[in-house]
């Protein structure tokens, strides 16, 4: 499944999932801390072969924050700032500012809203990880997620799974490589 087929996935979902959901709120702000370990595996394989994952030893603790805005019957369009301090194998900072949609949260908080998030990641230095996986890495590289995200709009603390993927987007960054990690995380909106 390509970029594009996940992002009119998330799109339709968000259309379907949009007539069912609450009322929609007006912009909301939130914070948020995340724990994320590095895979070996393609992106791909995380959702058609689970028994083949590999975790590598890169662990990522994010903090971050989020703006969101609702789009009637859609769900939401936001922007994330988020930075990222890897240990292990690699020792960095990695920021990302992806924008992203996210579906309307269901009434049931054990129902998950889906955002899928596109932008840019920057790192300190080039990935140790991505450079053992592929043999090349580079600073600034393509970013996107898809996250789960559980709660509804009255929840004042949501958690949240995460894929974390950086790509050189099909050739378009200098290097060939990419990376993905498996989070999870708490947002606090206020």
């Amino acid at each position: 499944m390509g970029q594009t087929q996940l992002f009119g996935l998330v799109l339709s979902s968000s259309l379907f999932l949009g007539g069912a959901g609450p009322a929609l709120a007006e912009r909301q702000a939130s914070l948020q801390f995340s724990i994320g370990q590095m895979t070996d595996n393609e992106w791909g394989d995380l959702f058609t072969d689970w028994g083949s994952v590999r975790f590598r030893d890169a662990t990522s603790f994010g903090f971050g924050g989020q703006l969101e805005w609702p789009v009637w019957r859609i769900g939401y369009i936001g922007i994330e700032g988020q930075a990222l301090l890897w240990v292990g194998e690699q020792n960095h900072v990695e920021f990302t500012l992806p924008v992203f949609i996210r579906t309307p949260r269901p009434e049931q908080v054990w129902l998950p809203a889906l955002s899928y998030g596109l932008g840019l990641s920057y790192a300190t230095e080039p990935s140790e990880s991505e450079i053992a996986r592929t043999g090349s890495s580079t600073e600034l590289i393509a970013h996107w997620f898809v996250e789960l995200e559980f709660g509804n709009a009255e929840t004042r603390f949501r958690p949240y799974l995460r894929l974390h993927h950086r790509s050189d987007a099909g050739g378009f960054f200098d290097a060939d490589t990419g990376s993905n990690v498996l989070m999870v995380g708490l947002r606090r909106p206020f």
